[in-house]
């Protein structure tokens, strides 16, 4: 739907139409979104502010409930990070995330899935 806007933009603006790259239609949808959530609409899990890393980290150490955890991180990404675990903490629920390299930080989850936590690293 945005590269047809685009398009029609483009044609009304005497400039040929073309193809949006990704990048150009992640660009666009980041700035609908952006303009959706500030109405207060809430994201769906499709929907990404930010590109997903995965292999840069493959573990994290966690302190969840007062015990420490060694868990596998699915990706990694600007403002959160996908662990794979066994625990099943409550949505809201924060814990310390420890990342090799980086200072302790706390985190809320977001959402669970089986075997998976999606964590909001907390500024």
């Amino acid at each position: 739907m945005h590269s047809l806007r685009s398009s029609i933009r483009a044609r009304e603006a005497g400039a040929p139409a073309r193809p949006l790259s990704l990048e150009e239609r992640r660009r666009e949808a980041s700035a609908d979104e952006d303009a959706a959530l500030a109405k207060g609409e809430r994201r769906t899990g499709a929907q990404r502010r930010a590109e997903r890393h995965r292999g840069i980290v493959e573990r994290a150490a966690i302190l969840y409930r007062g015990k420490k955890a060694m868990v596998a991180v699915a990706n990694v990404s600007k403002g959160g990070v996908t662990i794979e675990t066994g625990l099943t903490p409550e949505v809201g629920e924060t814990l310390l995330l420890e990342l090799p390299g980086k200072a302790p930080a706390e985190a809320r989850v977001r959402w669970l899935k089986p075997g998976r936590v999606g964590l909001a690293i907390l500024a």
